[in-house]
């Protein structure tokens, strides 16, 4: 992947996934030959999805892809070797091979790869190797994996051959080629290797033979760029075979607009690139664009709660929690950063995840006020204790990103919980009977608009340094554009964030808090305002957490299930609802424990995944409630 066309480079995360097998004496079908029929389908890995849906749903999304180009065959890019230190861990277990060259504990995938077998698949067995010998891994994958016949080859990303901090890569000389071509052979005649970079210089100058040249440059502008820099590509290894890696989500400002992307992107490719040989769907955005099945709930409702301090006696505190039901804990930065409390979550089963706030930022915004979010009105975003930053700003977006990181490498916890993961409003304070049209808008500061601006043509025109006459200029000429610029602004700022922490700990999970209103409420507000696409958010996360504080902001406990179904239907991912304990914003009134009653069991009902109780101090404050929550969810609760 690249970024030199916009003057900056996306980082990539570098972790695996990996497959079974012995080795293969006779040749491949069909798709080991050297022009075979387009391939069509995903590229796979561990860290690019939210998760891993299964077999049958990856064999689905190749069969959904070929299917939309006449002849084509299901093909994947299926990633067995992540960089480890100078080396790579290869995804199944090795002993003794080399002292760059791990193994894991278990193999993987040999399921999915019987699957790709049965149903007619073309795998390519990637590795990312650092400074590990690639002859050597060429032995280990397809020694392991030849006997399956759905392989056709051996791949390696090119960005991390003899590169182990950024994906530049060594270039690999006609030599390397040529060995790499007959090791590969040396397995299986009808094999190829490929090899991926975003540039040319890269790649051998002169070996074509049994090679297949594989480009995954990404933040382009348009989908015209993109061919155009494809076709380059084609041109200049022609005859040899070509592919290409789409999808990734610093283009999705562009794809997401198009009605079928992976149709329209890979039929704009095929016209100007004849030698195309594949087309791959990146994982990092497959679950969105190719959504899996619904599923029922199989498992016991996540039972959480938020506490962000807490100086008792942290025993009583957990068996408290026990009788209760509650399994999960939602808690601050401060908090987790305590050994006492992690030591006792862990020896009591409790799953840990830390609530990161993001672009409420008031500690920065008082360090540095440019970098106040400002409104349409051209004023900053702040409305009592709400301050929020503009959400464009690249070394805020990347600090961020850094002291996620650094919480969950220091932390290790079982998820991170993201919170403000939007745009500015204090939704807090929206009644229903709210005139939409008072909303607040952001942002609006010159960088927003300067963005956006380059990223719609249909937007040159914006004044980017007057934010009132801005705001009147697009509700009048780009209205459909400034909502999708903002939501993907949030998104990926999410996926980024989501990216990298998964980088750092592969298994952490990732909650996102959702403000409460469905699709329609005050006139599209959820993207318009808050510019959270929860069909975006959902391929990022592993739950969705509206936020239904139903007593708050004046709506009837019923409410809450309708949030949910509404939150599930467009972000098809777990929901997990978030539900207020105490009173709040409305003192002298009264929240009575019927009413909190009703609010629980239609949190609870489905498709919901639990329940997230706000908060711990709420609880411990009322009995009454407490003994609600023992009753429905504790130890033989109701």
């Amino acid at each position: 992947m690249r970024a030199t066309n916009v003057g900056r480079r996306l980082t990539v995360a570098v972790v695996l996934v990996a497959m079974a097998g012995c080795t293969r004496t006779t040749a491949p079908p069909a798709g080991g030959a050297e022009t075979p029929s387009l391939g069509a389908g995903f590229r796979y890995s561990v860290y690019g999805p939210k998760r891993d849906p299964g077999s049958q749903y990856w064999v689905r999304v190749g069969e959904e892809m070929a299917a939309r180009f006449p002849g084509a065959v299901p093909e994947t890019i299926w990633i067995v070797g992540r960089l480890d230190g100078d080396g790579v861990c290869l995804s199944f277990p090795v002993e003794g091979a080399h002292p760059l060259v791990r193994g894991e504990a278990t193999d993987r995938n040999e399921a999915v790869l019987d699957s790709f077998d049965r149903n007619g698949f073309r795998v390519w067995l990637q590795v990312e190797p650092g400074h590990a010998p690639v002859e050597k891994l060429i032995d280990l994958v397809l020694a392991r994996y030849g006997h399956h016949p759905s392989v056709v080859g051996f791949g390696v990303d090119v960005e991390w051959y003899r590169s182990t901090t950024e994906p530049e890569g060594e270039a690999v000389t006609d030599e390397d080629a040529r060995a790499w071509v007959a090791a590969i052979r040396a397995h299986n005649p009808g094999y190829r290797l490929f090899l991926k970079h975003w540039e040319q210089e890269k790649l051998p100058p002169t070996v074509r033979d049994g090679i297949l040249f594989v480009d995954d440059s990404q933040i382009l502008p348009s989908l015209e760029a993109m061919v155009a820099e494809f076709a380059e590509w084609g041109r200049s290894f022609a005859p040899a075979p070509v592919a290409f890696q789409v999808g990734y989500p610093s283009d999705r400002p562009w794809w997401s607009r198009l009605a079928d992307p992976p149709r329209q992107i890979g039929e704009a490719i095929l016209a100007a690139v004849p030698n195309t040989h594949a087309l791959f769907w990146v994982d990092f955005t497959v679950i969105e664009v190719f959504p899996p099945e619904p599923v029922a709930a199989t498992k016991p409702p996540i039972v959480g709660v938020k506490i962000y301090e807490y100086k008792g006696d942290l025993e009583v505190l957990f068996e408290q929690w026990r009788r209760l039901g509650i399994t999960t804990a939602f808690v601050s930065a401060e908090l987790a950063g305590r050994e006492d409390f992690r030591a006792v979550a862990a020896r009591t089963g409790t799953e840990l995840f830390v609530i990161f706030p993001v672009f409420y930022a008031p500690d920065e915004l008082k360090r540095d006020p440019d970098l106040w979010a400002v409104t349409a009105k051209g004023e900053r975003a702040k409305d009592d204790w709400v301050e929020f930053a503009c959400p464009t700003r690249e070394a805020f977006r990347r600090a961020r990103v850094e002291q996620a990181c650094e919480l969950v490498r220091r932390v290790r916890p079982a998820g991170l919980s993201l919170d403000f993961i939007r745009d500015f409003v204090f939704w807090e304070m929206v009644a229903p009977d709210r005139d939409p049209s008072t909303l607040p808008d952001a942002c609006y500061c010159p960088h927003c608009l300067g963005r956006f601006a380059a990223a719609f043509p249909t937007a040159a025109g914006v004044p980017v340094h007057d934010p009132v006459t801005a705001a009147a200029w697009i509700r009048a000429h780009a209205a459909s554009e400034w909502v999708r610029f903002k939501c993907d602004t949030i998104a990926s700022m999410a996926w980024e964030i989501a990216r990298a922490v998964r980088d750092v700990k592969t298994n952490t999970k990732i909650n996102l808090h959702v403000v409460p209103w469905r699709t329609d409420d005050f006139d599209r507000a959820i993207t318009r305002i808050a510019a959270q696409d929860r069909g975006a958010l959902g391929g990022i996360a592993d739950f969705l957490s509206p936020m239904c504080y139903s007593f708050m902001v004046h709506r009837p406990p019923d409410w809450i299930a309708s949030v949910v179904g509404d939150v599930a239907r467009e972000g098809r991912c777990a929901v997990l609802p978030s539900v207020q304990v105490g009173v709040t914003y409305r003192e002298g009134e009264t929240f009575s424990v019927e009413e909190f009653e009703a609010g629980l069991r239609a949190a609870l009902a489905p498709p919901s995944t639990g329940v997230v109780f706000w908060s711990w101090d709420a609880i411990a404050a009322d009995h009454e409630k407490a003994e609600v929550i023992r009753r429905v969810l504790g130890p033989g609760g109701s």
